[in-house]
């Protein structure tokens, strides 16, 4: 075997070896180089985040880290863009698609629309969160597959994971909608050349108290009006 692969792999043409050689040597070069510039725009988009208040915002969430955080806050610019939380899911292609008959819910599925970016993102990250067991993503992600999706016997595992992946996507821009929209009303309420105080960031003690029920709105409820009964005047 030795014998014929010498024969048989490469060339015996020393010319053409020698443009091998060289063709290697200039393409490892080039790889280098390209890691090497990989490397510095990591480190100067890592230091903007950490400057701004959006990339702070964003990087509390432990699954987000700042090269996610700066493709988020580069597609969606100012947080005001955007009416509510459902809008900025369906802008990041993750909002659901629901197809009724009636009364009846006949389909449920992920919309086509969004940007290509933000869905790209977006998948990362969640596929960050369901693999940190500790964190609440996490948790939320094992506790409903048993519930959403179904069990294949032959294979041994259970199929149709996107829908829960889908449910975690829209949550964790729900959330990243509440922090942004949070900060940008702080800033409103701040007087001119007052010195900001510091973003409310992302806290996981919040997170989940909120999932087992203890829920603390992020504004204020409003105050009803009391209706009073006043008593009937005798008819004179």
């Amino acid at each position: 075997m030795q014998a014929a692969a010498a024969t048989s792999i490469g060339t015996p043409d020393l010319g053409r070896q020698r443009g091998l050689v060289l063709e290697q040597r200039q393409l490892i070069r080039e790889l280098r180089l390209l890691i090497e510039h990989v490397a510095e725009l990591a480190a100067a988009i890592g230091t903007i985040v950490a400057a701004a208040r959006a990339g702070r915002i964003l990087t509390s969430i432990p699954v987000i880290g700042p090269l996610q955080a700066a493709a988020i806050s580069a597609a969606i610019g100012h947080i005001d863009n955007f009416a509510s939380a459902a809008a900025l899911r369906a802008y990041c292609g993750w909002a659901p698609q629901i197809t009724r008959r009636g009364e009846t819910l006949e389909k449920a599925k992920r919309t086509r629309g969004g940007t290509r970016t933000m869905k790209a993102t977006l998948s990362f990250v969640v596929g960050n969160a369901i693999q940190q067991p500790e964190g609440e993503w996490a948790r939320l992600y094992a506790r409903l597959v048993p519930r959403k999706c179904s069990y294949d016997a032959r294979r041994q595992r259970s199929v149709g994971k996107n829908q829960v992946m889908a449910r975690i996507a829209g949550q964790l821009v729900s959330t990243i909608y509440a922090l942004l929209k949070r900060d940008a009303e702080l800033l409103a309420q701040c007087a001119p050349g007052r010195l900001p105080p510091e973003p409310e960031l992302y806290d996981p003690a919040v997170h989940r108290a909120h999932r087992e029920g203890r829920y603390r709105p992020w504004k204020p409820g409003r105050s009803h009006g009391v209706i009073t009964a006043l008593p009937r005047r005798a008819d004179t």
